[in-house]
């Protein structure tokens, strides 16, 4: 695989990537909105910086999978929605 090629497909994984971390940050904000949570409280609960919380909610970062759990849990939404805009399967 050329130089070029290996470019071409880190771009377009960006891409996906960039376009994947926007939908989780929207899902993330409009949770927090319903459930009436803030930044700095949720970064109470889950136990980081209020900074932190700002990242994921602007799509600039994604929480770690323990984050993840623990802020689905605070705002009474499925982990799996959170993550991926899914229903669970039952």
């Amino acid at each position: 695989m050329g130089r070029h090629t290996q470019t071409i497909g880190h771009l377009e994984r960006s891409h996906e990537d960039n376009a994947l971390r926007r939908a989780m940050a929207a899902r993330l904000d409009r949770a927090m909105q319903r459930a009436n949570v803030s930044s700095a409280k949720a970064a109470k609960l889950v136990d980081v910086s209020e900074d932190d919380v700002h990242f994921w909610r602007r799509g600039i970062t994604v929480p770690p999978l323990h984050a993840f759990r623990r802020i689905a849990n605070a705002l009474d939404v499925d982990m799996h929605w959170l993550c991926t805009g899914q229903s669970h399967a039952a």
